[in-house]
C-alpha cells in the first residue's frame, strides 16, 4: 500500500520537474542533437506534446513494474501488448487521415500511454492486487522513498547516459561525417535498439523473479535464474547478430530501401554491431543490481559504460580512424566492460558462498 502510493507521488513530481524543463528548453536539447531548421521545428513540436504526457508514461510504467513484482508477469505484458497495439492503431490515424503530422504521432503517444495508465490503475482499483490501494493516506515517507530512489536513479541512468550517448555520436558524425553518415548512423542506430528489445525483455522478466528469490533468502536460485535468463538472451540476440553479420546489407535495407551501400558502409555497420551478444551480460547485470538493492553497482555498470569508456572513444578514434572511429568507438569500452561485469558477479557470488559456508558452520 505504502509502496503504491509514493511511487504514485513520486510519479506525479519528476513528471511535472520534465514537463517544467523539458517544455521551456526543448530548442535546446533537440538543437544539441543537431536538429536545425525545419528539422529542429518539427522535433520540438512532438517532444513537448509529449511531455504532455510525460505523467502517463512515468505512472503506466511504474504500475506496470509493481505488477510485476507481484509475479503476474503476463498480465503485466498483456496491458503493456494493448497499449503498443493502441499506438500502432492511432499513429496512421493521427498522421494521415487526420493530417496531424509529426504532432499526430506525439498525440498517438501520449493517448497510448494515458490509455496505458488507465488499465494499469484498474487493475489496482479492482483488487485484482495482493493489497488494496488506499487514497486516504497518501504521503510520501522517507523510509520507502529513498530505497525507491536509490534504485531509480540507476535505471533512469541508462536513459540519460543513451541521450549522452546519442548526443555524442551525432556531433561526432556532423564534424566527420557527411548527410549519408547521418542516415547510415539513423539506420544502425534503430537496427541495433531493435535487436536489444529481446535483451530488455529478459530483464525485465528477470526482475520479479530475483526480487521474490532474493527477499525470501533464496540466492542459490537468484544466481540459477541470473544463468538462464542471461544465456537465453544472449543465445537469441547471437542468433540475429549471426544473420546481421552475413547479411549486412539486406538489414541496413530494411531502413534505407533505396540506398546503394559500399564496402565500407557494411564495415562500419559490422563493427558498430560486433559486441552485440555482450549486451546480455550487461542487462541482466545491471538488473540483478539493481533488485537486490545495490544500487551503487547497477549505477557504476551504467555510467561507466555509457559515459567514462564510450564517450571519450567515440571522440578520440576519429581522430585516427576518420568517421569509421565512430563506429568503433562500441567495441573498446564494451570488451572493458565485459571484464568488469565478470568482476562484479565474481566478487558477488564469492560473498554469497561464503556466507553460506558460515552459516553452515554455524548451524552446525
Amino acid at each position: 500500500k505504502k509502496v503504491f502510493a509514493n511511487v504514485t507521488l513520486l510519479a506525479a513530481l519528476v513528471s511535472a520537474g520534465l514537463m517544467g524543463g523539458g517544455i521551456w528548453f526543448a530548442p535546446e536539447l533537440i538543437g544539441a542533437l543537431g536538429g536545425e531548421g525545419h528539422i529542429l521545428e518539427m522535433g520540438v513540436t512532438y517532444y513537448r506534446i509529449t511531455l504532455i504526457g510525460a505523467f502517463f508514461r512515468i505512472y503506466a510504467v511504474d504500475l506496470n513494474m509493481l505488477i510485476r513484482a507481484e509475479g503476474k508477469i503476463k498480465e503485466a505484458m498483456m496491458h503493456s501488448i494493448a497499449a503498443a497495439l493502441l499506438n500502432i492503431i492511432l499513429n496512421p490515424l493521427f498522421i494521415g487521415v487526420f493530417g496531424m503530422g509529426v504532432a499526430g504521432a506525439a498525440w498517438a503517444t501520449v493517448v497510448a500511454m494515458g490509455f496505458f495508465t488507465l488499465i494499469e490503475l484498474a487493475y489496482f482499483l479492482r483488487g485484482r492486487a495482493g493489497y488494496m490501494v488506499d487514497f486516504k493516506n497518501f504521503r510520501l515517507e522517507i523510509k520507502i522513498v529513498v530505497p525507491v530512489l536509490k534504485i531509480g536513479v540507476s535505471a533512469m541512468m541508462l536513459q540519460i547516459m543513451f541521450f549522452l550517448q546519442q548526443s555524442v555520436v551525432f556531433k561526432m558524425i556532423d564534424i566527420y561525417g557527411t548527410d549519408w553518415d547521418i542516415a547510415l548512423m539513423g539506420a544502425s542506430y534503430r537496427i541495433l535498439l531493435l535487436m536489444l528489445f529481446p535483451g530488455f525483455g529478459f530483464a525485465m522478466a528477470m526482475q520479479p523473479v530475483i526480487g521474490i528469490n532474493f527477499g525470501a533468502g533464496r540466492l542459490e536460485r537468484v544466481r540459477q535464474a541470473f544463468k538462464i535468463f542471461t544465456f537465453s538472451g544472449t543465445l537469441l540476440i547471437f542468433l540475429c547478430w549471426s544473420f546481421m553479420m552475413v547479411f549486412p546489407q539486406e538489414v541496413l535495407s530494411l531502413m534505407l530501401p533505396e540506398a546503394g551501400f559500399v564496402p565500407n558502409d557494411l564495415l562500419k555497420f559490422r563493427m558498430m554491431v560486433l559486441t552485440l551478444p555482450l549486451f546480455p551480460l550487461f542487462f541482466m547485470s545491471t538488473t540483478l543490481f539493481q533488485s537486490i538493492g545495490k544500487a551503487k553497482e547497477a549505477g557504476l555498470l551504467t555510467v561507466l559504460r555509457d559515459l567514462v569508456l564510450f564517450v571519450p572513444a567515440v571522440i578520440l578514434l576519429p581522430v585516427y580512424f576518420g568517421i569509421n572511429g565512430v563506429y568503433y568507438g562500441g567495441i573498446p569500452s564494451n570488451l572493458i566492460m565485459l571484464f568488469v561485469c565478470v568482476w562484479l558477479l565474481w566478487r558477488l557470488f564469492q560473498k554469497w558462498d561464503k556466507n553460506r559456508v558460515s552459516a553452515s558452520v554455524t548451524g552446525g
